[in-house]
């Protein structure tokens, strides 16, 4: 079940269909997400409970919890955040709830295709992207009346979804409901200006969720075949379009979150005695807790969240409870909250950027170069924000003298450029260390990042 919210309304999805419960523990933890609004003076979670088919609340402040606040759909699946409200996909009823954070009464339901197995939904500020496991489409809604906005075939059995830039990135499990086999596991690149497919990356066996890392490149959790295949994470760079690495973490993982400090975290089930998570380092891939060392939380580990203060969350789908954990591990708090809690949204009025299943808007910063080394040229990544005007990139050697500047023109988004190696003057530059620095304008005055080492060797 996922949770969304947009100005102020829940919209609610249930998706955790009968065909979905035949699926060899295919019950996937979904994403919690924080929140930031400055209509809510107070740090709250809303955690959509699956077999109850009920919204609960809890005061993160205080601690206390309000159960069964909203009636939801049949099997609600998946929760998301946007403009004020909260959006709830329900799988069975096939169908997508706006609720309103504050009353907890619903804006208005979305009716989606009976049989389709909507499984989860991405939202950006103007539309709700809906993956319907069966059908295989990518459905499209407008936020602000419900209408349909077309729809695009994808195939694969499609469940988790990311909105970056201007894409929607889609993990396409290869379920075959017929033999419950996984065919090739692939992520579909759908354009959201032209709301059009552009490819598909193949990635490892039973893709279920996709999240991103600070170095904004994306993590692809593949849970594998519940068999002789484990889980592995799957790095897609989204400038390059290409594969970067992957890690081999073990186990069954599900869905993935990131801390403030960089380590990310994945929901990992655990059915017997206790629930299980995760961890590893997103920046260098470092395990640091698997399937041998796992962190310990309430039983059936389904999906987690993260708040402004880096506290760690986990919807305990067999306990009934939400775990709240440092990022060592060590549980703080946990709530009882309805049966079958599956995924939660937080909305947390210190977290300055929302962080759901759509990506922070992009910062002015650059993201590195590759290669490095190199010898005929390097690509370097970069970041812009909306604020920044007239940015380029600023080429100079160890004595802090210009060789070359790469104009990056008005695009506020993220993005690669390449350098050649050669000064303004078309000369090639010698073997040793250069520097690349941001330099851009915006209405608070320049922007000045700090520099990156480019090492050339001719």
């Amino acid at each position: 079940m996922l949770l969304s919210y947009c100005r102020g309304t829940i919209y609610c999805a249930h998706y955790f269909s009968s065909f979905h419960l035949n699926k060899p523990f295919l019950i996937i933890p979904l994403l919690l997400l924080t929140i930031s609004s400055s209509t809510l003076a107070q740090r709250q979670a809303f955690v959509i409970n699956n077999l109850a088919e009920t919204l609960s609340r809890i005061d993160l402040t205080s601690g206390d919890v309000q159960n069964h606040i909203t009636v939801l759909g049949d099997t609600p699946n998946d929760i998301a955040y946007s403009n004020g409200f909260i959006y709830v996909l329900n799988s069975t009823s096939a169908d997508l709830q706006k609720i309103d954070p504050q009353s907890y009464s619903q804006v208005f339901d979305i009716p989606l295709t009976i049989g389709s197995n909507p499984y989860s939904v991405a939202l950006d500020s103007s539309y709700a992207y809906v993956c319907c496991l069966v059908s295989g489409e990518v459905d499209r809604f407008d936020l602000n009346n419900g209408q349909p906005r077309g729809a695009i075939v994808i195939g694969g059995c499609p469940e988790g979804a990311l909105i970056y830039g201007h894409h929607l990135y889609v993990a396409q499990t290869g379920f075959n409901p017929v033999d419950f086999s996984y065919g090739q596991g692939k992520m579909a690149i759908i354009n959201l200006d032209s709301f059009t497919l552009e490819g598909e990356i193949n990635v490892g066996k039973n893709p279920q969720a996709i999240f991103i890392s600070p170095d904004h490149n994306l993590h692809i959790v593949c849970t594998g075949n519940y068999d002789n295949v484990n889980g592995t994470i799957y790095i897609f760079n989204p400038v390059s379009q290409t594969l970067d690495d992957s890690i081999a973490i073990g186990g069954q993982p599900a869905m993935g979150v990131v801390g403030t400090d960089g380590i990310a975290y994945l929901a990992a089930g655990g059915w017997v005695d206790h629930g299980y998570i995760y961890s590893y380092n997103s920046l260098t891939g470092q395990i640091i807790h698997g399937p041998s060392n796992p962190i310990l939380s309430g039983l059936g580990v389904w999906s987690l969240a993260v708040d402004s203060l880096g506290f760690i969350y986990s919807c305990n789908y067999g306990s009934d409870t939400v775990t709240k954990l440092t990022p060592s591990g060590q549980i703080v708090a946990t709530y009882g909250v309805g049966d079958g809690p599956q995924s939660m949204i937080i909305l947390d009025d210190i977290t300055n950027n929302v962080a759901d299943n759509s990506a922070p808007q992009p910062t002015s910063c650059l993201l590195g170069n590759y290669p490095n080394p190199f010898n005929a040229e390097t690509m370097i990544k970069y970041s812009l924000s909306p604020a920044a005007r007239g940015a380029s990139i600023a080429i100079f050697d160890i004595t802090g003298r210009t060789l070359s500047r790469l104009n990056l023109g008005t695009q506020n988004d993220i993005g690669a450029v390449n350098w050649n190696g050669k000064d303004e003057n078309g000369a090639n530059c010698a073997s040793g260390s250069y520097f690349a620095r941001l330099e851009a304008n915006s209405e608070s005055g320049p922007i000045s990042e700090k520099a990156i080492k480019l090492l050339l060797i001719r």
